[in-house]
């Protein structure tokens, strides 16, 4: 152990070296090209996964070379997928070198962060605590392979071990997670003797000099870069079917005494656990098989709160005035600790929690995610109100309403499922959360409240269940990110200013269930093209879509009566409107027209019902207001579209 306290001395001597003068000094003798290959030669490739495919280089590998010095060098793999041996090329030389190290050393993967000893040749290097799912085979990037040399011949040897996870079933697999179940270190910083290629977790060398202080020299350890924990993530999914599909996930030579505890989570998010309490060892180059799992409907489960809890992450809550107040949860507080086998912060009640009441988490500037337990039927207003780095809520299918500004500035927030059970959403619930994306809204609902989505700035999408009755006012003002909208069939009213400002909507279809459109409702809708308003519509209020630039069609319902002052004003764009109704609706000043040297929609069509008497036509060209617009209203069959 007493080796590797020179190493920090090491590590300040290379900091040392980055200001010298003669920063282009490059170690003596040093070749162009080494030769690589794998341990044990052509016959034992990194590691040999099954008789048909065994880990080989792959077309541009990078690789940190020491050449007799402390100069962490890039050399590239000059072979194609699928070599087991071939030549390096050095291309780059890295820092100023320390001229003394009496060996060549190489370490895969590259990394500009890796550190080397000069006494001894060992390497400071780093197991990613996130890797990548390759198809039969680990991770690229996630195993370390290391070769020291006196001579231009370099034989990399694996420095992990690996687990296999083998699974069967109908599930898509999104990403998997490893812990051991006594608190083994699993990924992060490690010493390497380069000789044999074994190493020893940096967690380990903490109290090296036995004081208690935690520290190598007061340099190279950094607990934040010491994991528990180890993820394996299968990017777009992993899709299993009935032949077992292994996963591998790199670990670093150990006993797990406890054995481990798997968590496999599949795209929805659902979780299916599986735990061994037998002792587990993990050996350098070799693989560990678990037993073969089913993953089913069956076997995968949200975990979730028990009725007197309440989990949460990222730091124990203080800040909450109001944590403490029996009215706020319908219970009373026991405990508030971590659970490190839940992994998060657990509060615990002495009887059931029925409600998350007005600011209880409010201003927890620390809180990143909550999970709320199914017994608590009301979030009150202002529950999280500015908890910016909330990321993630979990709303259980028990809660009916959720209060006004109870999310108001949690500019974190992301995405959000209202549950079909909640029945109103407050003015201002979602108020500035700018980070969310996107909303899906159930089919209980029966309003949403003024403001409720106002002024989130990243919402891309938005869909809104059949039990939603009404959208107040301002309710998505000035969503600016908003590019769709789906309006479910039991909407009656969508209040004034509702989507306005909303600049990169583009489309937008009204159902037949809707009956009026508030005053300014998609006011500078300046991306919006199309638009139609189904036969329910009884009335457009005024500036409906004012200054909607980019709207070339207008579809009016015939059950329309009014249309507003100014409701289609300043549509630029606007070339053909089809209006259905057989009674001209009531008009007001400037309907269709916008300013351009005159008040007339230049070049704009206004096609109304046909009738053999020619009455329809007459009427409107007629009527107040549309008279302005006789010179452009034109008959059409609307019959022939039945």
């Amino acid at each position: 152990m007493k080796r590797f306290s020179i190493f920090a001395l090491a590590a300040m001597m290379f900091a040392a070296c980055a200001t010298d003068p003669t920063a282009d000094v490059q170690p003596i003798d040093a070749p162009e090209t080494l030769t690589v290959g794998f341990e044990g030669g052509d016959d034992n490739t990194r590691v040999q996964l099954n008789e048909a495919q065994k880990t080989v280089w792959t077309e541009g590998d990078l690789v940190s070379v020491f050449y007799r010095s402390n100069a962490n060098q890039k050399w590239q793999f000059q072979g194609k997928t699928g070599d087991t041996n071939g030549t390096l090329k050095r291309i780059s030389h890295g820092n100023t070198p320390n001229i003394g190290l009496d060996k060549v050393v190489a370490v895969y993967p590259y990394n500009e962060e890796h550190l080397i000893e000069l006494q001894t040749g060992n390497i400071q290097a780093s197991l990613p605590s996130i890797q990548e799912y390759v198809e039969d085979s680990y991770g690229i990037g996630s195993s370390i392979m290391i070769s020291s040399s006196r001579t231009d011949k370099l034989y990399l040897k694996n420095v992990c071990g690996w687990l296999k996870l083998q699974l069967t079933g109908n599930a898509t697999i999104d990403h998997i997670t490893l812990k051991g179940n006594n608190g083994e270190q699993v990924a992060g910083n490690v010493f390497i003797t380069a000789d044999d290629a074994s190493c020893i977790l940096a967690s380990d060398l903490n109290d090296l000099y036995g004081d208690g202080s935690g520290d190598l020299e007061g340099s190279l350890i950094d607990p934040n870069t010491i994991f528990s924990l180890v993820g394996l993530d299968c990017g777009d999914g992993v899709t299993l079917g009935t032949e077992a599909t292994a996963f591998y996930i790199a670990l670093p030579p150990q006993t797990f005494e406890k054995g481990v505890t798997v968590n496999i989570f599949d795209t929805s998010g659902k979780v299916m656990t599986k735990s061994t309490d037998k002792s587990l060892a993990i050996e350098r180059n070799t693989i560990q098989p678990m037993a073969v799992f089913k993953a089913n409907a069956e076997s995968f489960g949200t975990p979730t709160p028990a009725n007197n809890e309440i989990w949460y992450t990222n730091g124990s809550i203080t800040e909450a005035t109001t944590l403490y107040d029996t009215s706020v949860f319908g219970a009373n507080i026991v405990s508030n600790l971590y659970d490190a086998d839940k992994e998060c912060w657990v509060i615990k009640f002495d009887g059931d929690v029925t409600s998350i009441g007005e600011e209880a988490f409010g201003y927890c500037e620390s809180l990143t995610s909550i999970t709320i337990p199914d017994s608590v039927t009301s979030i009150g207003g202002g529950a999280f109100y500015y908890c910016e780095s909330l990321t993630s809520v979990t709303i259980p299918d028990s809660v009916t309403s959720i209060g006004g500004g109870a999310f108001y500035s949690c500019s974190s927030l992301t995405s959000i499922t209202i549950p079909d059970s909640v029945t109103s959403i407050g003015g201002g619930a979602f108020y500035s959360c700018s980070s969310l994306t996107s909303i899906t809204i159930g089919n209980g609902d029966t309003s949403i409240g003024e403001h409720a989505f106002q002024h989130c700035s990243s919402l891309t999408s938005v869909t809104i269940g059949n039990g939603v009755t009404s959208i107040g006012y301002y309710a998505f003002y000035n969503c600016t990110s908003l590019t769709s909208v789906t309006i479910g069939n039991g909407v009656t009213s969508i209040g004034s200013y509702a989507f306005d400002g909303c600049t990169s909507l583009t489309r937008i279809t009204i159902p037949d269930s809707v009956t009026s459109i508030g005053d300014s409702a998609f006011d500078g809708c300046s991306s919006l093209t199309n638009v139609t308003i189904g036969k329910g519509v009884t009335s457009i209020g005024d500036y409906a879509f004012y200054y909607c630039e980019s709207l070339t069609s207008v579809t009016i319902g015939n059950g329309v009566t009014s249309i507003g002052e100014l409701a289609f004003y300043l549509c630029t764009s606007l070339k053909t409107v089809y209006c259905k109704p057989t009674t001209p609706p009531t008009g007001g000043d400037y309907m269709f027209s916008y300013y351009n040297g005159g008040d007339k929609p230049i070049g704009c069509k206004i096609y109304v019902p046909a009738s053999d008497d020619d009455s329809i036509i007459n009427a409107y060209k007629a009527k107040q207001y549309w008279r302005d617009y006789k010179s452009y209203i034109y008959e059409y069959d609307f019959s022939a579209e039945q």
